[in-house]
């Protein structure tokens, strides 16, 4: 009987050993790299403050583009490229295997690592992006705005990522928030979201300005995608 005892003590301790490590490897060290992502999404917002024109941007009441903001711009593009160079393709890769690993069957570290990664592309385009920005003496708003402009006359529509929104939506446990965050630079990477209605008032100025990069707009679309 003793010994029965001491059996049954030594299981308890071996499944109380497995169940810490099982706990450890499967909910503590997702939950922490989770924490760790959702801190990387508030850094991605505290990069805008290293944009260094500041000044205030009012947009024409016409919506025109200058052929001197389309030049900016196309240079803001072409330097997150070259800086980024097959990270481009790693960033589509990315967010596509997050949406296949939706699925319940899918283990957390996985999902987690993915977002893990995907924001770790974003936080370095996001780098680039604001070198960029800086050499072509962008502010934040003017930029917001002409990329805005620049897609609805290419065709598309690219509303970008509030990435503080995102933040606080998450801390307060909405954790769909990521996976909306997601779908939604999916939708407008694939460039499926039209502009091309005579209905939306497109300045004609503006889509004759696009028109000599339209060519270019399936390979930047993933950064507008992604609020860069």
């Amino acid at each position: 009987m003793k010994k029965l005892v001491i059996g049954c003590g030594l299981a308890l301790v071996l499944f109380a050993i497995a169940g810490s490590v099982g706990f450890y490897y499967f909910v503590y060290r997702p939950a922490q790299a989770f924490l760790a992502s959702v801190s990387q999404i508030g850094e991605l917002a505290e990069l805008d403050a290293k944009v260094t024109n500041t000044q205030a941007f009012t947009a024409p009441a016409d919506d025109t583009l200058s052929e001197a903001q389309v030049r900016r711009f196309v240079a803001v593009q072409e330097g997150l490229h070259a800086r980024m160079g097959t990270r481009a393709a790693e960033l589509q890769a990315k967010y596509k295997a997050i949406d296949e690993r939706q699925d319940s069957s899918v283990a957390i570290t996985e999902v987690v690592g993915a977002y893990r990664d995907l924001l770790g592309i974003i936080s370095e385009a996001k780098v680039a992006q604001i070198e960029a920005l800086n050499a072509q003496s962008f502010s934040l708003d003017e930029y917001t705005w002409v990329k805005a402009r620049f897609y609805e006359a290419a065709g598309v529509s690219v509303t970008g990522i509030d990435f503080r929104e995102v933040a606080s939506k998450v801390k307060d446990g909405n954790i769909g928030a990521l996976q909306e965050m997601v779908t939604n630079a999916g939708e407008a990477a694939s460039g499926t979201q039209t502009t091309d209605t005579p209905e939306l008032g497109i300045p004609e100025a503006n889509k004759a300005l696009v028109a000599p990069f339209k060519d270019k707009v399936s390979t930047w679309l993933v950064y507008g995608a992604f609020g860069l």
